[in-house]
């Protein structure tokens, strides 16, 4: 009898070796799956984050360059009020009328600047063939604009009208 207490305690000991290594390998398999899952949920974490950075720049690219279309409209009419004041008659230089239309266009530049609209300053500098629509060439110093026929402008940054010029052509004047 006592040789079978023996033998069962030892069968005992053996099943319970096997179902430690079960659990043990079963532990493993688990942790294996929660890092899988934590790498997972990780990687889900920043795709979201990245998401909505570019969700938050696509906005505000959106809200800086909604008004686009409508300045585009409006450029003609702003190198109309240029050409007009610079080829205004001289008897009409002091006139109460001009003063208001010139305040007229000021404020129209000074919300038009609040949008992100800037005039390009060209005159004197080298071609850039991205900011510059070269019309001809004339006598002056080469690849300087020497005259501006048309004034470009950007809107934050992003180009929205190259300017017209005319470059020197390395001939002296």
């Amino acid at each position: 009898m006592e040789a079978s207490k023996a033998a069962s305690a030892g069968s005992g000991k053996a099943s319970g070796d096997d179902r430690v290594a079960e659990l043990e390998t079963e532990l493993k398999e688990l942790t294996g799956k929660l890092q899988q899952m934590t790498d997972i949920a990780g990687r889900a974490q920043a795709d979201l984050q990245n998401a909505k950075i570019r969700m938050q720049k696509d906005g505000e690219d959106i809200r800086k360059f909604a008004a686009e279309a409508f300045i585009l409209k409006l450029l003609p009419t702003i190198d109309n009020f240029q050409r007009a004041f610079t080829h205004l008659p001289e008897d009409l230089k002091n006139h109460e009328w001009l003063k208001g239309i010139t305040a007229i266009e000021q404020d129209l530049m000074r919300n038009m600047a609040e949008l992100g609209l800037k005039k390009m300053e060209c005159l004197g500098q080298q071609v850039d063939t991205a900011r510059h629509e070269v019309i001809t060439i004339g006598p002056g110093k080469e690849g300087e604009i020497i005259t501006v026929i048309e004034d470009g402008y950007e809107l934050n940054g992003k180009i929205l009208r190259p300017a017209k010029v005319i470059v020197g052509d390395g001939i002296k004047a």
